[in-house]
């Protein structure tokens, strides 16, 4: 790198000689453990002609340095990419690919402009942050946040700090196995406060403590992205989501900014794909539901799987064989329930419109407002709050994401369910999600959580995407997907108020004789974080409240669900 420190990476080359395009994947995990395999295999990539890197990004396993989570790869990024374009045997092009930390790694080289970079496949990105309002959406704080540090990548830090020294890296990680352990289980979670967990042996949690800590309104705790970040990306550009993934925002959004560069300066348009899938698995079937072999990374509709997908993108890209993707419309989109592919030029899909449907009294969800009626109510008892079962989560193994039956989680006193009558004909929703919720709290701050489910004949509810708001952080987030960071701004006991809830985006056709079902409460944990229903933020508050929520369903306060329908 520019400042001395050496990074190492293992680099796959086609058995015969001549000069061929790089394609680069930077990770933390250890380029030693091919964990996309089905994402993306560098020994098949390599056997189709191109030189294929895997390194390991600064102060992770093999590479020297200090590891600095986000901030240290953008020169890094630049640095490897035109290191990598002048490998022996290169053509001097270079390609990037790979997903979650690996997209993050794209695209903070990406905007230093390296001249060498062509191409990118984004896997399952992040949203580019600026705000702490941005890293929380809905005010929040994400359960994951914890997670991350402690489950993938503390191991190693450990083994470098003590390396050398055997019986204090036992020590070390017996400590560290322990809190990780108690994390994964959920048991860390309920502790009080909970900015303890920084101080537990073992934890590396502290820096993320300290930033869930910070105001909505903060500037963000790391280097902030550049304000033009999409007009200084000029690689062609591929992006691959899933419905049930943690960054289903992030992915959508940069597509959309891509979409709008390629309309401006007439660029390749970039492509789109969207699966069942959740943060780490792009099998055919997540939680507990199948959606069939065409829906399965390893195939994907008979085309040769993800690694068909990533091998068509960079002939079009780096080899110049556009007749690769003649037969590749620019967004496909899997949409569950129908459990088949769908085609189009661009998202959101062309055609597509919002229907609403308002919460009624006695639990009914119709396409009408309902008429003058009582709220409904429900007490929030943070001591006891509503188990995550599914979603878009990345928590531990022990807290799976995707579709679950949600009956178990419905059947408590502080979930609402509204439920429409069985659907005559087919209902697709495809695209945006949202609510508009009024509610009061005796509370001075809360949450809200709502939630689309897909009811069945046979009774089974699954969660088909959700999401929250946090009371005082209403003024942050007027609308989906706008972010407006503002001081938080307590509530009136019991006086009502207009929230908004962004559940992001999904693909599913509610098939006939399924029901469309919205449920409300004010919590999913530790999806995120429990609210107190006190003045501290809940990672200082050392003590809970019970909330008397209610909810309103009348022509002056309708409360609805917005869905994108084709």
């Amino acid at each position: 790198m520019r400042d001395g420190v050496v990074l190492r990476a293992d680099v796959y080359r086609p058995a015969d000689g001549g000069r061929y395009p790089v394609l680069l994947s930077r990770q933390p995990y250890n380029k030693d453990v091919n964990i996309n395999l089905m994402y993306a295999d560098p020994v098949r990539l390599a056997a189709h002609g191109y030189i294929v890197v895997m390194q390991d990004v600064r102060g992770r396993y093999a590479s020297d340095g200090e590891f600095t989570p986000s901030d240290q790869e953008f020169e890094d990024g630049y640095d490897s990419v035109q290191w990598a374009a002048e490998l022996p045997g290169s053509d001097g092009q270079v390609g990037m690919f790979g997903r979650s930390y690996h997209s993050e790694t794209q695209w903070r080289a990406a905007v230093m402009e390296p001249p060498a970079l062509r191409s990118m496949v984004t896997g399952v990105s992040r949203f580019h942050y600026s705000t702490e309002a941005q890293e929380r959406p809905g005010g929040a704080h994400e359960g994951s946040r914890l997670g991350w540090m402690q489950f993938l990548i503390g191991a190693d830090i450990l083994a470098r700090r003590h390396r050398g020294d055997p019986e204090g890296l036992a020590r070390a990680m017996a400590e560290f196995g322990r809190t990780t352990a108690r994390l994964a289980s959920g048991e860390l979670f309920r502790l009080l406060p909970l900015h303890q967990l920084a101080a537990l042996p073992g934890s590396m949690m502290g820096d993320v403590i300290a930033a869930m800590s910070r105001p909505l309104d903060a500037a963000l705790h790391r280097r902030p992205w550049p304000t033009d970040t999409y007009e200084r990306v000029h690689a062609d550009t591929f992006h691959v989501g899933g419905w049930y993934d943690i960054f289903t925002p992030g992915t959508l959004t940069q597509y959309e900014a891509m979409r709008d560069v390629a309309a401006r300066t007439g660029r390749r348009v970039p492509h789109l794909l969207v699966g069942p899938w959740t943060h780490s698995s792009y099998l055919g079937n997540a939680g507990e539901l199948d959606f069939g072999p065409a829906a399965s990374g390893a195939v994907l509709d008979g085309r040769g799987g993800l690694n068909g997908e990533h091998l068509r993108w960079y002939d079009a890209t780096l080899k110049g064989r556009d007749d690769a993707l003649a037969d590749t419309a620019p967004v496909r989109l899997f949409v569950m329930g129908e459990n088949r592919w769908r085609s189009y030029d661009s998202y959101p899909v062309p055609g597509a419109r919002t229907e609403d449907w308002y919460l009624q009294p006695g639990g009914g969800l119709e396409r009408t407002a309902a008429t003058d009626s009582e709220p409904d109510r429900y007490d929030y008892d943070p001591a006891d709050p509503v188990p995550t079962r599914g979603g878009s989560t990345m928590l531990a193994p022990t807290l799976p994401p995707g579709p679950f039956d949600q009956r178990e989680i419905e059947a408590r006193p502080d979930v609402l369910s509204y439920t429409s009558a069985p659907l005559e004909q087919p209902y697709t929703v495809l695209g945006a999600v949202s609510v508009t919720l009024f509610a009061a709290s005796s509370a001075p701050d809360t949450d809200f959580v709502a939630r689309l489910v897909d009811v069945h004949p046979d009774g089974r509810a699954f969660n088909v995407v959700d999401g929250i708001i946090r009371a005082s952080a209403r003024d942050t987030y007027p609308e989906p997907g706008v972010v407006r960071p503002a001081p938080p701004s307590p509530l009136e006991p019991d006086a009502p108020y207009r929230f908004c809830i962004d559940l992001w985006a999904t693909g599913l056709t509610f098939l006939p004789g399924h029901r469309i079902r919205v449920d409300v409460t004010s919590s999913s944990h530790p999806r995120w974080i429990r609210h107190t229903n006190t003045d501290d933020d809940p990672v200082d508050a050392t003590e809970t409240r019970v909330a008397r929520q209610r909810i309103f369903h009348d022509p002056t306060r309708p409360s609805r669900i917005h869905v994108t329908v084709v």
